[in-house]
């Protein structure tokens, strides 16, 4: 089957039974790939049509290379029924993870199993012509250097920062230049279909189908970088919005007191109070008073700009002053959840990125700070739980969303 470009399939395809057995082939194909193995009597289940059409197309998958056996199910009263699943080189999945000043690389097959090694590059996002460039030189040499044929590389996931609308996959904060989306400035260059997403709704979408997230239904993901970033899944679907802006809720005036500007122009945000950036600024001022600490020496020894992970670290191995500033920002950023709890009732909050990495000197403020500012019966089933995908939850988040959407435009169009 052509699966790098199935619209360019159909086209090619003579007569209405040939085109709805190829739909029906990629339905059942998305079907195992969203699934995992099943039976015959699962798909056909799942996909609302008849054993014998769903034991004819198996046949035709298996014959053509992308669908094996695995085995058998347990038995439900007979012999017991096989399984069948997307054989590991159906096709392939480019994971992208862009961050405001790097892009992190790797292939993953159909079963989102990682293929070869992750690759890290420097690039500055912004909105300049030249940029986007060096993005599309990035990703046409890894997939030129990953020994796999290019048409088995079906899709590219891009995981990224921004205010971002899916749906018509543009990015209105980044690589937004000529007119043209960010999704259709990539498909122009390369024959995949492109499937972007806002890093933070990305990576809970990630910890919902892979992580932390697996069992639940209402999840609320958090991810506190340079910014904090914030997903939302409900009833088991990640929740965008009409525009695909939600979980903006950093940029949330919280602190009416303060006199910090935060990057979106006003004053008192939650990302200006307890951020990855904030956590940066409180540690700058308190290493002019205090230039013989653990965080200081630190600092010395790192020999670049000022990072989150060293003022996590430092918290790690005991310097008080870093304890202290993870504990104000754990209690204000309590405070900005303490209203997500009320407003939506989540089953569990995923608390992700750099500052995840202090464990328990930010969970206690948090905690503590939700004990205080949200009502006790919104919380009493809400769990608190640190991600468990680590530093691999942005190129996860961005095979999540291609799982969640390959197929999706070609079998919503009438034939």
């Amino acid at each position: 089957m052509h699966l790098i470009n199935p619209q360019e399939a159909l086209s090619k395809i003579e007569g209405v039974v040939e085109v709805k057995n190829y739909l029906l082939k990629i339905r059942l194909i998305k079907n195992l790939y969203q699934k995992g193995a099943s039976t015959a009597n699962e798909i056909c289940g799942s996909m609302g049509i008849s054993l014998p059409t769903v034991n004819t197309l198996l046949m035709d998958l298996i014959r053509s290379g992308e669908v094996i056996k695995q085995g058998r199910a347990a038995s439900q009263g007979g012999r017991k029924p096989d399984l069948y699943r997307l054989a590991p080189d159906a096709f392939y999945v480019l994971g992208v993870d862009l961050s405001k000043y790097t892009v992190s690389l790797a292939l993953y097959n159909c079963h989102q199993a990682q293929v070869n090694d992750k690759v890290i590059h420097k690039l500055v996002l912004n909105n300049e012509a030249e940029t986007f460039e060096q993005l599309c030189l990035h990703l046409e040499t890894y997939i030129s250097a990953s020994g796999f044929p290019s048409q088995k590389i079906i899709a590219i996931g891009i995981s990224m920062p921004g205010l971002i609308d899916a749906k018509a996959g543009i990015n209105h904060t980044y690589l937004n230049f000529g007119g043209k989306s960010l999704q259709a400035h990539l498909e122009s260059r390369f024959p995949q279909a492109v499937f972007l997403e806002n890093d933070a709704r990305a990576m809970t979408l990630a910890e919902f189908k892979f992580g932390a997230a697996k069992s639940t239904q209402n999840v609320l993901g958090i991810f506190v970088g340079w910014g904090i970033g914030l997903g939302i899944v409900i009833d088991g679907k990640l929740y965008q919005g009409t525009s695909g802006f939600a979980g903006e809720f950093a940029h949330s005036p919280l602190f009416e007191s303060q006199e910090i500007n935060c990057t979106c122009g006003k004053k008192g945000c939650l990302e200006a109070i307890a951020s990855g950036t904030s956590i940066v600024r409180m540690a700058e001022e308190v290493l002019l008073l205090d230039k013989d600490s653990i965080l200081a020496r630190m600092a010395k020894a790192y020999k670049g700009p000022l990072d989150p992970n060293l003022v996590v670290n430092a918290a790690k191995e005991g310097d008080q002053r870093a304890i202290t500033i993870l504990s104000d920002v754990g209690l204000n950023l309590g405070r900005g959840i303490s209203m997500l709890i009320q407003l939506l009732n989540p089953e569990l909050i995923v608390l992700g990125g750099v500052v995840a990495e202090a464990n328990q000197y930010i969970l206690t403020p948090i905690q503590q700070a939700l004990n205080v500012y949200s009502m006790a019966k919104s919380r009493e089933k809400t769990q608190l739980a640190l991600y468990q995908l680590g530093h691999e939850v942005g190129l996860v988040g961005a095979i999540a969303v291609v799982t969640d959407k390959l197929f999706e435009e070609v079998l919503s169009k009438p034939n």
